[in-house]
């Protein structure tokens, strides 16, 4: 095992059915001498009905394949296991199909998003947390027989008045979990806005959930949650608000100090996530996600 397995880039396509943007992705990633390409399982029509459909997980592997990269996956946004108990089974469905998509690309990483939910009530709040643990844990037992990591993605409030963890609690649920097949995806812009929300250290939130962490998720922000109307992305760029997955160095989160405070777990995998707006800077958004790299490698061997 390595301190830091590889590093890679999210295929940024749309309602790609036929995968023809999600080729030139992964062209573009083997140009740029990625290790992996993250592979966005929720764009492509390859789930129906929490269902794979052959034909399209075919056409899916055809398209991923004779290129020498590796792939991780990233599911369904929607999938939320502090949703209401009545779509609990659907959500475990869609679920279990992604991993069978992600299984079927050779897949080592796949990305599903902790849970949110309305409301303040701290009873309900702990019911939908058990819930959640005990979906993970059985996915868990899936992943593995397809030697997958689930990584649990932290994630911003969703409306205001919502409940999502912060960093340091999806880090205690996963500890509570206790299945070597899930693992954290620490997305370091979630965590700032969060951490923002609530008026708590996003240095030391962010280092807490390090420590279960397999897979990163690297793209820039003001980590400034989107607290006034805006009308578009730009609008949003220029008031610094919100998620916005920005090339490194555009916004201001403190990456040299975030590379000197978390430790990861071994393995770990780094991946931008730029959106096509910014892909003239994708070149120098990936140099300084290399850079960052090489410090954190570093700094482990002198440890």
């Amino acid at each position: 095992m390595a301190a830091v397995r590889g590093a890679g880039f999210s295929s940024w396509v749309f309602d790609d059915s036929r995968f023809e943007q999600l080729r030139q992705e992964l062209d573009l990633a083997a140009a740029h001498g990625m290790d992996f390409s993250e592979i966005p399982i929720f764009v492509f029509d390859v789930i129906a009905g929490g269902r794979v459909l052959p034909q399209q997980l075919r056409r899916l592997k055809e398209a991923t394949a004779g290129r020498g990269l590796g792939y991780t996956a990233h599911g369904p946004l929607a999938v939320n296991f502090m949703a209401p108990r009545e779509h609990l089974d659907r959500h475990l469905a869609v679920a279990k199909a992604t991993i069978e998509v992600a299984a079927g690309i050779g897949a080592v990483h796949l990305v599903l998003h902790t849970g949110n939910m309305p409301g303040q009530d701290q009873a309900a709040i702990e019911e939908a947390y058990a819930v959640q643990r005990d979906a993970f844990a059985s996915l868990g037992e899936i992943a593995a027989a397809h030697s997958i990591i689930i990584a649990v993605e932290n994630i911003p409030p969703q409306e205001p008045g919502w409940h999502t963890g912060l960093p340091s609690r999806v880090a205690r649920e996963i500890e509570a979990i206790g299945h070597p097949n899930v693992r954290g995806c620490l997305d370091f812009s979630h965590a700032a806005i969060t951490c923002a929300a609530h008026g708590v250290d996003f240095i030391a939130e962010a280092k807490a959930l390090a420590r279960v962490t397999r897979h990163l998720h690297v793209h820039d922000s003001f980590g400034d949650p989107l607290r006034m109307t805006t009308y578009s992305r730009s609008e949003r760029v220029a008031f610094g608000l919100g998620d916005l997955h920005l090339p490194l160095g555009w916004g201001n989160l403190p990456w040299p100090e975030l590379m000197a405070a978390c430790e990861f777990e071994q393995d770990v995998i780094f991946n931008m996530e730029l959106p096509r707006p910014y892909r003239p800077a994708l070149q120098d958004s990936l140099r300084a996600m290399r850079e960052m790299i090489e410090t954190y490698r570093a700094r482990r061997s002198n440890a």
